[in-house]
Formats: C-alpha cells, structure tokens, sequence
C-alpha cells in the first residue's frame, strides 16, 4: 500500500529532522521518503500506512513528534476541524480561535484535561488527538464553543459525557 501527503514546506523541512517519530514509523512497518513538500509513505497493510499518513499530518497540523507518533497506536484517533465550516471571515475565523483558546490558554489548558486530549489550534484547523472514547467528547466540546455556547455549558457537558462513559464501562 502506498500513500502521499502535501505538507508546508517549513514542516516538510523539520519532519526529516524528528528521528524518533520517522524511526517509530519504520518500526510500524512504513518506509517514509520526503521530497520537497511531499512525504511518500510505503507499508504493507493500509492499516499501517493510514496510522502514519495520520501522525504525519498530526505533525503537519502543529503537534510535536511526540505526540504525533501516539496515531500509531490503535487507540489513538486524529480529528481536524475547519474553522472554514464556521466562519466565512478571517477576522471571525481569528474570533472563533480565540475562543477555543482563551485567555493565556487556560480553555485550551481545560478542555485539554478534562477530555484527557491533546489540542492544537494551527492556521484555520483545530485538530485534537486522544483515545476514541475522548476524542468525541472533546470535539463535541469544541463544536458548542464554535457555534457560540458558553463555556460554563460547554464544560456542564463534557462532565455529564465522562460521567455516561465512566457508568457505560462498567456495566
């Protein structure tokens, strides 16, 4: 299985830089070759490939090596939002980032703990990555604060979410 991705050219150049996160994807069984602003991705399974194109374009999105290679493991999900879907400005785009954001962070900090993701708010995407069980909670979250509700709300619900999930596992 082969597959490709367009990074931009600064994370094109810093990609061939991070080590770790080409080793482990090699380790994942995908070879990887970059060429210019394309990184070329070659596996056995799609599985593989598909696990690797994700950590690549986690990197792409802003997240650190690091966190990028946690898409190797089956738990770990990738979801980007396009903030295109709920601005048509780039000033209410700015807005809208701003609110996911908060002041100096702190509701990025707090959706980030409380979902038990990782968020990255990068050019006119929000990408969010954790384990499936979290990832629809967070975006959830995100998806009120984009559509205006309050964060007070929007956090009332991402506690009843945990709350289901926590009764739901140990049924």
């Amino acid at each position: 299985m082969e597959d490709e991705i367009l990074m931009n050219s600064r994370k094109a150049k810093e990609i061939t830089k991070q080590k770790k996160l080409l080793e482990k994807i090699k380790q994942h069984g995908v070879d990887i070759e970059v060429d210019g602003n394309m990184v070329y991705m070659t596996g056995k399974s799609a599985f593989e490939v598909l696990s690797a194109k994700n950590a690549i374009n986690a990197f792409n999105r802003g997240f650190d090596a690091a966190i990028s290679a946690l898409l190797l493991d089956d738990d770990y999900d990738l979801v980007v939002i396009s903030l295109r879907e709920y601005s048509n400005s780039d000033k209410r785009a700015m807005q809208l980032k701003g609110r996911v954001i908060g002041t100096r962070g702190m509701i990025k900090q707090r959706l980030m703990r409380e979902t038990s993701c990782y968020i990255n708010v990068y050019g006119k995407t929000i990408s969010i990555i954790g384990q499936i069980q979290n990832i629809s909670i967070a975006q959830s979250a995100i998806e009120m604060i984009l559509n205006g509700a309050k964060h007070d709300n929007v956090f009332s619900m991402i506690n009843k979410k945990k709350v289901e999930v926590y009764l739901n596992g140990n049924r």
